[in-house]
């Protein structure tokens, strides 16, 4: 007899744990299908997670769950070659409860997301490969998921599938919701944990014991293409994030590993890293075609949640794959009250998702993908721009101070039009999710 659930989750990710324990804290038999040894295994970000969005489905979960520290402190960094524009905020607000976000390391915090979902009740199997999903005819010309179909040819039968499966998103590809996605609606991120002793982190980022930082960094790190650099701190470790954009990284002849030792070699960049011992080395592919990427959400008997919905923006992902997984969760919990696993009923994830706040951020910066595959070196001008104008500020002479406002724009005005150089820095804060 095939084993059988009343849904099954692909992928123990934020988005596939979400669902799984929004399934099964309805008593709802759900098996959750993890390819990986264990959960985390296969994911990477620098990274942060959400308080507000995690709290709405586990409450006071920073008591309990593998957490790094609290972000009180969050700069960003227009690096050029020797120097750096910094923006920042710091709040002392952000390291007590309830907090605002945490560092986290994704291999201990998906683990403990899944176990939380096998507490509740789903059956967790993980180093198992899900090929294709198991349909079920309907009508003439009909059809309805039921199930999946295991590498070694096992059918788990299930009343309604929820794939998040991540970015590459195979599964959805061959249910023929989603189009191949293309090299210039990824980008390509490498990262390094290097080790280094908490005091040294609290020392070095201004920092009272247990609190967190995190830093992003444009211009530099991505060598002229749009790209980002980050710096995470963990407990007694730094996490370090660049890249960009794939076709651009192609086209450009970078690999994310030159790309991550050119931006740790950097003047202002190594000091913070000073003494740090390298741990692990991780690349990592982010969906970011934007709104006109995303793919049809749902069929009958399937959903699609988490990056494999490309839902991201800005720096906002894994709050989002935990949201689209929970709203995928209770959708399939009320098709299970009504017996209804229709292409209509579950339409109703797709108008959760339409209506929610993050898919009117990503409709409204639609165009900024287009934008920066015209113009790849919006940012590193940018960075340019804001860089000259304030050494000219900031450098002591025998001018007057009218006459060296009069240079700084003569100055900007040589390197580009006034025109573009606004339409770059609104592009920018469409894009700078650099923390």
């Amino acid at each position: 007899m095939s084993p059988s659930y009343d849904a099954v989750v692909v992928g123990a990710g934020p988005a596939g744990a979400a669902a799984a324990l929004m399934l099964a804290r309805n008593n709802l038999k759900v098996g959750l299908f993890e390819r990986g040894p264990s959960p985390g295994t296969k994911n990477m970000f620098g990274g942060t997670i959400y308080r507000l969005p995690t709290a709405e489905l586990i409450p006071a979960f920073w008591e309990r769950a593998p957490l790094e520290r609290p972000v009180v402190s969050e700069e960003l960094w227009f690096l050029d070659d020797t120097s750096a524009v910094k923006l920042g905020f710091t709040s002392l607000k952000f390291g007590r409860p309830p907090y605002n976000k945490f560092t986290v390391l994704r291999p201990e915090f998906d683990r403990w997301f899944a176990q939380e979902a096998v507490a509740a009740g789903a059956a967790l199997h993980t180093a198992t490969l899900v090929r294709d999903i198991l349909w079920r005819r309907e009508g003439l010309t009909g059809r309805r998921a039921a199930g999946v179909v295991l590498e070694d040819g096992t059918a788990v039968e299930a009343n309604a599938v929820v794939l998040a499966e991540g970015v590459a998103a195979f599964l959805a590809q061959k249910a023929g919701l989603r189009r191949p996605i293309r090299p210039d609606q990824l980008t390509l991120y490498a990262r390094e944990v290097l080790a280094l002793p908490a005091e040294k982190i609290e020392e070095r980022f201004e920092l009272e014991p247990g609190e967190g930082a995190n830093l992003g960094f444009v211009g530099y790190p991505a060598g002229g293409i749009i790209g980002k650099g980050g710096i995470w701190t963990n407990r007694d470790s730094l996490a370090v994030v660049v890249g960009g954009y794939l076709n651009q990284l192609k086209d450009a002849g970078y690999s994310p590993y030159q790309l991550l030792t050119r931006f740790k070699s950097h003047p202002l960049v190594r000091r913070l890293l000073a003494g740090a011992e390298p741990l692990e080395y991780q690349a990592h592919v982010i969906p970011k075609g934007g709104f006109s990427a995303i793919p049809q959400l749902s069929t009958a008997g399937l959903l699609v949640a988490g990056d494999a919905a490309v839902m991201v923006s800005g720096r906002r992902g894994s709050d989002l794959a935990l949201l689209t997984g929970q709203y995928a969760g209770e959708t399939v919990v009320q098709a299970h009250a009504k017996q209804d696993f229709s292409a209509g009923i579950l339409s109703a994830y797709d108008r959760r998702i339409k209506s929610s706040f993050f898919l009117a951020d990503i409709k409204a910066a639609r165009n900024t993908h287009v934008y920066y595959q015209q113009h790849s070196d919006a940012d590193l001008l940018i960075t340019k721009a804001l860089n000259d104008a304030l050494s000219e500020f900031f450098r002591m002479d025998l001018r007057t101070h009218q006459e060296k406002l009069q240079r700084i724009m003569i100055k900007l005005k040589s390197m580009q039009a006034p025109g573009k150089t606004l339409r770059d820095l609104w592009a920018g804060l469409n894009n700078w999710g650099v923390f």
